[in-house]
């Protein structure tokens, strides 16, 4: 005995689905769904989506956070330059502007790099 599910989608998400499908090895939706199901219900695959998950989070954690930091840091050099050739760069400069966004550039890279090497093990793992 077989049994109807109904899934609301956008039309989007049905060409999306239908391509999908049809694109595959299997001759109908309903084959695609349950190879689907199948492979989704894996452990292994199960993990892998886990990673994906993880890193993407990780990508969205920090590519803001870098790019600001990277900003002021870019600024914060360029001034700092700009001084040094009018002969101009007081060393409060260097240990009030400077030393700050490096310090916290420095913080910023080795936090990335802790969590990278977290998901990274967990990707070995798999």
């Amino acid at each position: 005995m077989t049994k109807y599910i109904k899934v609301r989608m956008t039309l989007e998400e049905v060409e999306l689905f239908k391509k999908e499908a049809s694109s595959s090895v299997y001759k109908t939706v309903s084959s695609y769904v349950r190879k689907a199901l199948e492979e989704y219900t894996r452990v292994d695959v199960r993990q892998k989506l886990k990673l994906i998950q993880a890193l993407g989070e990780f990508y969205r954690k920090y590519h803001n956070e870098l790019s600001h930091i990277g900003g002021n840091l870019n600024q914060s050099v360029k001034r700092a330059n700009e001084l040094s050739v009018a002969g101009l760069l007081p060393p409060e400069y260097l240990r009030e502007v400077l030393m700050p966004v490096i310090r916290e550039t420095q913080d910023t890279l080795n936090e990335i790099k802790r969590e990278l090497e977290e998901v990274t093990k967990k990707a070995v793992k798999l």
